[in-house]
């Protein structure tokens, strides 16, 4: 499993300062990994007077695969809905699949 450093320079940071920073710096950056579904086995942070440094162990080399659905236009909805729903989507028509819903067949 891959592991992280990430080392922030900076202009002089005051010594009241620093180990809050660390664990500022620890909390945003682990909190992120794992909103996006990458864990890790330990974080350490550091502090020195003119960086920061965060030590992530045990990473995920790659996050998980994820399937995500969205409810379409109607199936019978105008040709301009359809190559909105398209568009923000990033599919093309022949990905689509039609499902029953208690609204009507939806893309």
């Amino acid at each position: 499993m891959p592991d992280l450093l990430l080392e922030l320079f900076s202009e002089e940071i005051p010594a009241r300062m620093q180990a809050r920073a660390a664990s500022d710096l620890r909390k945003l950056v682990t909190d992120g990994l794992v909103e996006r579904g990458l864990t890790y086995e330990g974080a350490a942070a550091y502090a020195g007077p003119r960086r920061l440094t965060l030590d992530i162990r045990g990473l995920l080399a790659a996050t998980p695969t994820r399937r995500e659905e969205r409810k379409g236009p109607r199936a019978d909805a105008p040709a301009q809905a359809v190559e909105g729903f398209l568009r923000a989507t990033g599919l093309t028509r022949d990905q689509l699949e039609v499902r029953a819903d208690k609204k009507g067949d939806l893309l």
